[in-house]
This record gives structure tokens, C-alpha cells and sequence, in this order.
């Protein structure tokens, strides 16, 4: 399937991806651990190798697991130097991507080299490096029965406090797994290998960890582009979103939506079919029972690119005319994404939300999907209201790191209008604060839609931005959605249970 294959769309969307069995392959391009014997925190070492045809350096730097502690055990952790092309006159680019719960070295721009810019991804703490969070456990979990009733609920906050307690008995300060910790590898590296000044790419909750390295290390950013970025003044980091943000964004996808004459045809209103839909479940199709609570939460990680939402917004329809073939393998997908592997680094994530600024006074359980919702925010009552409450009792970065502040470093955000994960109204909430910052909205693109949809316009855009620090989407073409996928969540079902026939 071209576009729709579930499960890797849902992996994907969750950004939880497993770190790749390269790093502990025979033939490792890393140098051998014992290089790093007798060395101090802040001390690297390197092999020269090369990534494709490109010249790369594969490094190790230790850095101390909580700085806060003198005594912190040093921890070994990874980093890459893709070398540019023709010379280095200018500033290296360090990468920053999206999560929690994702590895920062093997990415898909592993197929961009710059002629004149380094590029360095440097392992994430938690992820990449000796100490890897993972934690099966609370995947499991996610995948109960109607996951946001209150017995559910309750029994996954349990879940969460054992893994907790787990990790600690295991040895591993928790503490020490913050963004700010995060910032402090980087810039780690960044003395290391004798950069005095770097620019910075980020992409999603890569642009939270971005905001927190201008505001803690100004001196040694040059530039700073963003890429579905988010606002740091909203709950969780945008690690999620409020139930009347995430409604406002589905009327607007409903006024697109009759404004396409042929979707239209189909169904004179998208969001009543949703709802149509959702009064008449439970439903079941063949063995699979369509979980409503798991139903939200596929639906909204779905909706985060415009081509997922059109084959969402088809399986409602087809559910309304009798067909829930589509709706019951998005609930398996759920199931196998949150469960596949034990590499989900579920601590991670919720380690970094939480200490990144979760309110833990909040209700999560009673707010996120108030009456008359049509979704909600179903991931923030799954999510939030099993980590707050004590379950998940990591310290907080300082204040100064939670909330907004103001930067002069020359920057750029970039944004689909469409962007879920990222809404336009948040992102501008946090303008004032970008003294010399621009924020280009991207029509008709969802999340991530504006790196991946049209790579000719983001590859002509960094280029021009780093190099010249000028701001220019001309390479990118106005597109509209096409409300009609060519495949369906429906062709996928029937595929699938064919194929579990033959077998």
C-alpha cells in the first residue's frame, strides 16, 4: 500500500521509533568504548567513516547523567559529524528532531549533506545512549479496554508508578533526562569539537529543546530554524493540546470540506458523520471490537497530515453507510503501534514531559474531553492523566525553562496551517517573543507536510536561510487536499485479512 500501510503510518505518527540495530552491529562505525578510558566528562573520541559516499565522523562523548550531582555516573553517548561537502565557511548545522521517545541519530535527513555546513546529530540521553528507557510495560497498558474510562485509567497510573520505581531500582537517576540536560550534551559536543558558533535545525518537540538551547547558550547560536514548532506556554509543551484547540482545527477542516464540491457529494458535513458514527458505537467487524476510546486516539494522531485525515474522514463514511472495516484496522494498528516492540522508550517521553512542565494540578481525567467534544483531546486524558498525580515523580526543570521568554537569535519557524500537533493559533501566541523571528505558515500542510510534502521547497528554503539568513517559500507550489485517497483504510482491511486467509 503506497500511502496507507497502518502500521508504519501509526509508528510515524506516534515518533516513537527504536534505535536502529547499526550501533550494535560487529561492524559498528563507532570507535571502540575502551577509547574513552581514563577521560573526563566533556572529552570525545572519533573514527572518520563515511555515511553513503560522504565523509562522516562517528563519535562518543561522556557527559555526566545528572549535572546536578557531583557524584553523577559519566555516561558514554553517541554523536555523528556528516562533514560538508566542499569547506566548512559556515557555521555547522545541528539537528534536533522530534519525540520524546525517538532516536536523534538515525533520521531521514541521513540523504542531506550541505557543501558548506557540518551536520551534527548528537544522541539523545534516555534513547540512544548507554541507558535506554525502555519500557514495554506501559505499552501494554495503553492498549486496555476503553483506555480512558476511570478503571482503566487507574489501573495504567499503577502501571506507570512500577515502571517508575523499576527504573530507579535499576540504578538510573531519572532526574537527569530533561531537556535541559538535553541542551547540555549538545553544547557538550559543540565545545568539543571547537564550533564557536552553530546554527540549529529542529523539527517538532525538536523545536522545544531548540527554544531551550537560545534561551540557555545565546552566545552560541547563529541561526535558528523550526519546523512544525510548537509553544512552550501550553500544558505539557505541546506534548499535547487543549479540547478547544484540537475542535477549532477539525471546523476548519470541515470548512474545507464543503467547500470540495466532491466531498461534498459524499457527505454534505464531515464532522455530523463523526459524530453519527461515534453514537453508534461499539461496533464490531469480524473479530475486532472498534473500540470508541481507541477510535479518538488513532483519530488524532491521524489528523496530524492531511493525507492520513482524508483516509480517516473516508473511513467515517464508510463506517456511517455500514462498512467498519476501515475503523477496525485503525484500532489494531493502535494496539500493535503502542505494543510492537519492547524498543518504545515510553520513560523517555514521559520523563521529558513531565519534568518539561506538566501541570500536575490539572484534572487531565475530567477536562480533556468535555461534553458535546466531537474528539477531544483523548491523548492528553490517556497520557497526562496517568503521569500526573505522583505517578511519574520527576523534578521539573527550572521555571525559566517552562514558559516563554524572549530571544534575539535570528530565527525561523515554519508551519503547515493545517499542523494538528502544532496549531497555527499557539505557534503565534509565542511571537512576541522571537525579536528577530519570522513564522511562515505553509497553506493546506499538516505537521510534518512541510519537510517531507515538497523537499525541492525545504531543501531551497534552509539552504537560503542559513547561508543568507533570508526567508524563502518560493519553491514551495500551493497544493490542495484531495479529500478522495487513492487507497483506503478499508482496501488495507480487506488486504489484510486475505492475506491472514492465505496463510
Amino acid at each position: 500500500m503506497k500511502n496507507l500501510r497502518i502500521i508504519a503510518i501509526l509508528t510515524h505518527l506516534f515518533l516513537m521509533f527504536s534505535n536502529t540495530p547499526f550501533l550494535q552491529a560487529q561492524d559498528s562505525p563507532f570507535p571502540d568504548p575502551k577509547e574513552l578510558r581514563g577521560k573526563k566528562a566533556g572529552e570525545i573520541v572519533l573514527k572518520r567513516g563515511t555515511y553513503g559516499e560522504n565523509k562522516t565522523d562517528f563519535g562518543f562523548i561522556l557527559v555526566p547523567e545528572n549535572r546536578n550531582n557531583p557524584g553523577a555516573r559519566l555516561l558514554r553517548l553517541p554523536f555523528i559529524r556528516h562533514v560538508a561537502l566542499e569547506d566548512t565557511s559556515s557555521e555547522p548545522i545541528f539537528y534536533l528532531t522530534g519525540g520524546p521517545g525517538k532516536s536523534n541519530l538515525w533520521i531521514d535527513l541521513a540523504d542531506i549533506f550541505f557543501k558548506h555546513n557540518d551536520l551534527i546529530k548528537v544522541g539523545y540521553r534516555g534513547v540512544d545512549g548507554e541507558v535506554k528507557l525502555i519500557c514495554p510495560e506501559l505499552g501494554k497498558a495503553l492498549t486496555m479496554e476503553n483506555p480512558l474510562s476511570h478503571v482503566s485509567l487507574q489501573k495504567i497510573r499503577k502501571i506507570f508508578r512500577k515502571n517508575y520505581d523499576r527504573l530507579i531500582q535499576e540504578g538510573i537517576d531519572l532526574d537527569g533526562y530533561n531537556m535541559v540536560e538535553v541542551i547540555d550534551d549538545l553544547e557538550a559536543v559543540r565545545k568539543a569539537l571547537g564550533y564557536e558558533r552553530i546554527n540549529l535545525f529542529s523539527t517538532s518537540f525538536g523545536t522545544q529543546l531548540a527554544y531551550v538551547y537560545c534561551l540557555r547558550y545565546p552566545q552560541s547560536i547563529h541561526r535558528n530554524l523550526m519546523m512544525g514548532a510548537s509553544n512552550r506556554a501550553h500544558h505539557a509543551n505541546h506534548l499535547g493540546w487543549e479540547s478547544d484547540i484540537i475542535e477549532k482545527m477539525l471546523r476548519q477542516y470541515n470548512e474545507l470540506w464543503k467547500s470540495d464540491p466532491e466531498a461534498v457529494s459524499r457527505t454534505p458535513d464531515i464532522l455530523k458523520t463523526i459524530q453519527n458514527v461515534f453514537a453508534a458505537l461499539p461496533q464490531q467487524w469480524k473479530h475486532i471490537r472498534i473500540d470508541p476510546d481507541k477510535l479518538r486516539i488513532v483519530a488524532f494522531y491521524l489528523l496530524y497530515e492531511t493525507d492520513t485525515a482524508a483516509a480517516l474522514f473516508d473511513a467515517y463514511i464508510a463506517a456511517e453507510q455500514g462498512d467498519y472495516s476501515g475503523l477496525a484496522v485503525l484500532v489494531v494498528g493502535l494496539d500493535e503501534n503502542m505494543q510492537s516492540t519492547s524498543k518504545h522508550y515510553w520513560g523517555e517521553y514521559f520523563t521529558k514531559a513531565v519534568s518539561g512542565g506538566l501541570d500536575k494540578t490539572r484534572n487531565y481525567e475530567t477536562e480533556m474531553i468535555p461534553p458535546g467534544a466531537i474528539l477531544g483531546s483523548p491523548r492528553d486524558k490517556l497520557f497526562w492523566s496517568a503521569a500526573s498525580g505522583g505517578d511519574w515523580p520527576v523534578k521539573q526543570i527550572p521555571l525559566k525553562y517552562r514558559q516563554l521568554d524572549t530571544t534575539y537569535i535570528e530565527t525561523l519557524i515554519v508551519n503547515g496551517s493545517l499542523d494538528f500537533s502544532s496549531p497555527p493559533d499557539c505557534i503565534l501566541e509565542a511571537k512576541p517573543y522571537f525579536k528577530n523571528g519570522n513564522i511562515i505558515f505553509i497553506p493546506a500542510m499538516g505537521h510534518m507536510g512541510v519537510l517531507n510534502s515538497q523537499r525541492a521547497g525545504f531543501e531551497h528554503l534552509f539552504q537560503r536561510f542559513y547561508l543568507e539568513g533570508v526567508v524563502d517559500t518560493s519553491k514551495y507550489s500551493v497544493q490542495k487536499i484531495d479529500f478522495t485517497p487513492e487507497e483506503t483504510y478499508q482496501d488495507y482491511a480487506k488486504q489484510l485479512f486475505k492475506e491472514e486467509r492465505e496463510e
